[in-house]
């Protein structure tokens, strides 16, 4: 397909005529068609090395854009992303409404031939939207800059406490950004004194996952993704009395996979390359010069953001399944209600904490449970030196008709004082039914994090066994379809019979995680075959319409070329079809001739 400034010959395949709207959202979309999003977010004065950046498995750049008197002080470095238009997607902040792109950045050079892979912007960062006049000026920001975007992420970031709950819910009512995000960071040590540190505070992070809750909540009601900052720094706050110390192994990933177990779909890291970066190490050889090198927590990372991108083929396309409510509620919300009357509305029963023990002065507790998830009555009475797990609410047959029961055992043993640590049972569903085709609906996923962690140690020092019992299973359902994290493969594991139920037996390291589904016949979300594509457009003054057709729920590559003899085709985009035909927006302002192809990605 060849497009020229003044005329459109096509010459692929044609489609059909009519259109179908998507029934995602903008920034669903954005992600369904570039996957999960992790990036470190990259300081200009502070060298990126392309291998190294991308040797961590990152999908994307996001560039620091601050001010200063009204002057930028740091911006975006194109030369660092490769050649024009860059090998990755990116991002960057717009300090205020005079940073937008594309800008001719102090050290980088012009951000216009990279505007092609601009996946996303960050509107300002932590305004305090609790004021009405401050909270109107970015209202109006979004809604004047967002027909300049199409193809990219419009948000704002806030610390996880710091809007309330009917700002927020004002703000995106009215400015309608693509995603909502927030920054917490919860791995911190003791403040002794100016400029010291005290022991690691452990966790679990029980406030964070309060955060969590509440950006996912408001993010579902929105009907939009939510991003996060995750902790990836070190810092001595005198002012405040707070030390942010460098995560462990398993921290890290417990920071990672929980996020994705409340359907977070965006990470940026705080920070690649600082001085206060914890994935760097600062060294003076005997010239008095400073070497900075990698160091273990960067090959972790490098492993975590594999194992998520792995699972975010499919996490992109997920969402919660819907919580309990109340059955004597007059105006109930979709879902199932409550078995128990006494059921208190409001609470999250979508996700499950299987909560763990601590010792502290000798004396063995139970771990808290986060902001609004509620104790299940049934294990209200355990006794904390006992064997038993309790939970927070959950019903049989209510998230799914199977689990049946459990079993957690620390099996490394040597951290937590040998006690169990939580467990993270989420259940999720297709985002839009389109996603595993047109013969399926209402499918379940569960994804299981182990949530023991510690401060010092490996991941594999914190290894717990988890087992599920389900019931009611047969036939192919005695198999889960499961996601390895490390293949990006779909397997069948098969359930052994104990007794009258099936049994899923997962060792997992501290912090990580596992994503299954029952064995419907569904295909798994993110991995529908594709039929051959078929291509179409229309020219539009700069911009080109494309239109994309084949199966619902599968992925294409969209690639160009500036011409068709040695022809160097280049990826402008993947794309998951939500409708057949997809339409999508291309700028080809500056360009005289461009070549378009798609092809299915298996």
């Amino acid at each position: 397909m060849l497009i020229r400034r003044c005329c459109l010959v096509f010459c692929l395949l044609l489609i059909a005529s009519h259109t179908a709207d998507a029934q995602v959202s903008k920034g669903h979309q954005i992600l369904l068609n570039l996957g999960l999003q992790l990036q470190g977010l990259c300081q200009d004065d502070c060298y990126v090395t392309l291998s190294t950046y991308t040797n961590l498995n990152y999908t994307g750049f996001h560039w620091i854009n601050s001010a200063s008197g009204g002057v930028a002080s740091h911006s975006s470095r194109p030369d660092w992303m490769g050649s024009a238009p860059g090998i990755l997607p990116w991002g960057r902040w717009a300090w205020d409404e005079t940073q937008m792109p594309p800008h001719t950045t102090p050290y980088g050079g012009d951000e216009t031939p990279y505007l092609g892979r601009l996946m996303s912007i960050c509107l300002g960062d932590e305004w305090n939207l609790n004021d009405d006049t401050i909270r109107t000026r970015l209202v109006s920001w979004f809604n004047s800059v967002r027909p300049n975007y199409p193809n990219a992420l419009l948000y704002h970031n806030n610390w996880g406490s710091q809007i309330g709950d009917g700002a927020l819910a004002d703000f995106y009512t009215r400015a309608q950004p693509d995603m909502l995000c927030f920054d917490t960071y919860p791995w911190k040590s003791v403040w002794v004194a100016n400029d010291t540190a005290g022991d690691a505070i452990p966790g679990p992070p029980t406030a964070w996952y309060g955060d969590l809750r509440r950006y996912r909540e408001h993010a579902k009601g929105a009907g939009i993704p939510v991003g996060l900052y995750r902790q990836t720094f070190h810092a001595i706050q005198n002012y405040d009395a707070t030390v942010y110390r460098d995560p462990s192994k398993s921290e890290l990933r417990l920071n990672t996979f929980s996020a994705l177990a409340f359907n977070v779909k965006l990470f940026n890291d705080f920070v690649y390359n600082t001085g206060a970066a914890s994935l760097f190490t600062k060294t003076f050889n005997g010239s008095g010069d400073t070497v900075i090198g990698t160091n273990g927590l960067y090959a972790e990372t490098a492993d975590i953001n594999k194992r998520a991108r792995n699972f975010g083929r499919s996490l992109t396309g997920l969402k919660p399944v819907y919580d309990l409510h109340n059955p004597d509620s007059p105006n109930p919300p979709p879902g199932p209600a409550s078995g128990n009357p006494n059921f208190p509305d409001g609470y999250t029963t979508s996700i499950m904490f299987l909560r763990g023990k601590t010792l502290v002065a000798g004396v063995t507790n139970f771990t808290a449970l986060p902001n609004s998830f509620y104790p299940d009555p049934d294990s209200a009475s355990f006794n904390p030196a006992g064997t038993g797990i309790p939970y927070s609410w959950w019903e049989f047959q209510k998230n799914d008709p199977y689990l049946n029961g459990w079993s957690v055992t620390n099996k490394g043993a040597i951290k937590n004082d040998g006690l169990v640590g939580e467990v993270i049972l989420s259940w999720l569903t297709p985002l839009d039914e389109s996603l595993d085709g047109t013969n399926y609906s209402n499918q379940v996923y569960m994804m299981v994090v182990n949530g023991l962690t510690a401060p010092e140690g490996t991941a594999a020092d914190c290894l717990q066994e988890i087992k599920l019992n389900f019931s009611g299973l047969s036939g192919t359902m005695t198999n889960l379809l499961m996601l390895d994290p490390v293949s990006g493969q779909i397997t069948t594991n098969s359930l052994p019979l104990l007794n009258t139920r099936r049994q899923l037996v997962l060792n997992l390291n501290g912090g990580d995680a596992a994503l299954f589904k029952f064995n419907t016949g569904a295909p798994f979300v993110g991995f529908v075959a594709p039929t051959p594509a078929q291509l179409n457009a229309e020219q539009q003054a700069t911009n080109i319409n494309l239109s994309l057709k084949g199966a619902l729920g599968a992925r294409y590559e969209l690639q160009t070329a500036s011409s068709l003899q040695g022809a160097n085709w280049t990826v402008r985009t993947n794309i998951v079809l939500t409708s057949s035909p997809y339409n999508f927006v291309d700028d080809i302002a500056g360009e005289r001739t461009r070549y378009y192809r798609a092809a299915g990605i298996p």
